[in-house]
């Protein structure tokens, strides 16, 4: 499936297709966010049904994403997009160290040795790390326009692996480059790694592989039982130390390898006679192949008026000096220190000590972290403690503290869609206030502090001011108490306003019947046009009395039956049979004064009269 075209996590957008195969597709890429080119791999929808292979792929990713060497292609992402599993890296511009080699055949002694110092020293900061490649060959080095080698892919070999090698006994993956151990299915290590870079630096001096083969099979069987090709066999003119440090990293038993990348580097540095570890010179051009080199030699040598004596004499000067040069810089003797313990201390303190200790020192690219303060160190290479010789190099990376990262704009979205985006960037929501506004929808947010864009630390409060929509004309509630219900709605209607239901009503001994006696909000106080206003309405004056029936009123069964008729109607309050046994009958009897009582026996009218008439 095609990519092109697609953004994915809502941030990087997909370009052009650069490359893959069956495992994944690499895409030039934009982060929207940072606004920077990237690389994208895209895993084939095929790997995706595998669940437990996209989380073997998502954790080796995320390991290797922890790794920061300027000579292992940074991984900056990894994250799902429906079912676009992805890895964002960075976008290295050049080529492949296989089409490099395919380009010149084989590369000059001296360039091949500068490529391998840089892939060891990627190892050895992996390996450090606990990552181990395990698919270490030409097509995962890139390299940059200036010679710098990148490597690339780390880690990612193990989840292709493990879900694929195993379950089906086939040898996956790149075969030519496959240690002994990972060609018989056994336990891979750092030394797997540095078995493949002997492969690596083999193919670059001699332009092919040590084994090949009709299939995977064949080829797999070779790494396990043939040794390869001597080196000076295929090129003699390769330097016989050189051919050692290749062939030790071709032995078939892992205890018979180097043991660390370390090791191997410190023998690759005493091969180039004092030139520094690290990247190619900006001015270095890949070579043309040797036999080019020699035939243009010949031609100018016929152009030029220099005797062949003297030519010869200054190279065997040359070479005389170079060897005794190589020599010594590998076999005499150099005092050994310890490196000092860094981490913790400022630059400035931690290149004294270095410089203390006879040590060299190189500072890496500051990573942030927010523990630990600017300028302080974080991490060194070789570790505190740890026995060197005089004059070796120190990596330092040193502490940018906290990172920065920009604000994102939540203005205009929703209160969720904005606490959302929020959390997704690792920002809090803090304080809350709300107001009217013209032209922004209730519960959309209005402003943010800090503002859109600005770089802060992760974890910062974002507050927020939400809209309750826009402005309402107000009016003040006008006064109710005392007027009837009727009176109230009408007054109500003129200013726009209406009566709260239902409506609370209250005896109350001063106030008549149907008169308000308070109201919510109070007279003058301004509401929205629209609103409602609460008011609790009297009842009048509840007056009670006592009915007494005396005894001799009542026979065997006598019924009693009192009623009420006052403003709010006549209805039955007592209605029972007695019997002369019962004695006398008190009947407590309330109404809304004045009221009429109404008492019949057996159904005969006993008594009629008006009760709190002297009332209001």
């Amino acid at each position: 499936m095609n990519m092109t075209g697609k953004v994915l996590g809502g941030r990087y957008a997909v370009g052009e297709r650069l490359g893959g195969g069956g495992t994944a597709f690499v895409y030039k890429g934009r982060d929207a966010l940072l606004n920077r080119t990237v690389a994208i791999k895209v895993l084939n929808t095929q790997m995706t049904v595998d669940g437990d292979f996209v989380t073997k792929f998502r954790r080796e990713a995320q390991a290797a994403a922890s790794l920061s060497n300027p000579h292992i292609v940074a991984v900056y992402d990894v994250g799902q997009d429906q079912d676009a599993h992805f890895i964002v890296m960075e976008y290295v511009e050049g080529k492949t160290l296989k089409e490099l080699i395919v380009d010149s055949g084989t590369l000059d002694s001296a360039l091949a040795v500068d490529i391998a110092l840089q892939i060891a020293e990627a190892l050895r900061h992996a390996h450090q790390h606990g990552v181990i490649h395990r698919d270490i060959k030409p097509l995962n080095i890139l390299m940059t326009r200036d010679g710098q080698a990148k490597v690339t892919d780390f880690g990612i070999a193990r989840a292709i692996t493990s879900s694929t090698l195993t379950q089906t006994g086939a040898l996956m993956g790149s075969v030519h480059y496959l240690s002994p151990e990972q060609a018989r299915g056994g336990y891979t290590n750092e030394r797997s790694d540095i078995y493949a870079l002997g492969v690596v630096m083999y193919e670059m001096l001699t332009g092919d592989v040590p084994f090949t083969g009709d299939n995977v099979f064949s080829i797999g069987l070779k790494h396990l039982q043939e040794t390869p090709r001597p080196l000076r066999e295929v090129s003699p003119h390769i330097d016989p130390r050189l051919e050692a440090v290749v062939m030790k990293c071709l032995r078939k038993e892992q205890d018979n390898r180097y043991q660390t990348a370390e090791a191997l580097l410190d023998d690759l540095l005493a091969i180039t006679t004092g030139r520094q570890r690290g990247r190619v010179e900006a001015s270095s051009e890949f070579p043309a192949r040797e036999e080019d080199s020699r035939r243009n030699s010949v031609g100018k040598q016929g152009k030029r008026k220099v005797s062949w004596l003297a030519v010869i004499s200054a190279v065997m000067a040359v070479t005389m000096l170079a060897t005794v040069a190589g020599l010594l810089y590998t076999f005499w003797p150099r005092p050994e220190v310890t490196v000092p313990e860094i981490v913790g201390k400022t630059l400035a303190e931690a290149t004294a000590l270095l410089r203390e200790a006879g040590l060299n020192h190189t500072i890496k690219e500051a990573e942030s972290n927010p523990d630990v303060p600017p300028n302080v160190v974080l991490r060194q290479n070789p570790v505190g403690g740890h026995t060197v010789r005089v004059g070796r190099t120190v990596e330092i990376v040193p502490s940018r503290g906290p990172e920065l990262v920009k604000v994102p704009n939540i203005i205009g979205m929703t209160l969720l869609a904005a606490e959302i985006a929020l959390t997704r960037d690792g920002f809090v929501l803090g304080e809350k206030t709300e107001r009217t506004h013209e032209t922004v929808p209730v519960e959309h947010i209005i402003e943010q502090n800090p503002r859109p864009g600005t770089l802060t630390e992760r974890g910062e409060r974002i507050d927020i001011s939400v809209s309750l929509g826009p402005p309402v004309a107000e009016v003040p509630t006008p006064q109710l108490i005392g007027l009837t219900e009727q009176e109230v709605v009408a007054r109500l209607r003129e200013v726009g306003l209406s009566v709260r239901t239902p409506v609370t009503r209250e005896f109350h001994a001063a106030v008549p019947y149907g008169r308000v006696i308070a109201q919510t909000p109070e007279a003058g106080e301004r509401i929205p046009v629209g609103g409602e206003v609460s008011i609790t309405v009297s009842r009048g004056r509840q007056v009670t009395t006592v009915v007494v029936i005396p005894a001799d009123k009542l026979g065997e069964h006598t019924r009693i039956e009192v009623s009420v008729e006052d403003i709010e109607g006549m209805r039955v309050v007592y209605d029972r049979v007695h019997r002369r046994q019962d004695g006398e009958i008190r009947i407590p009897v309330s109404g809304i004064a004045p009221f009429r009582l109404i008492v019949r026996i057996d159904g005969r009218l006993d008594r009629d009269e008006i009760v709190g008439q002297g009332g209001i």
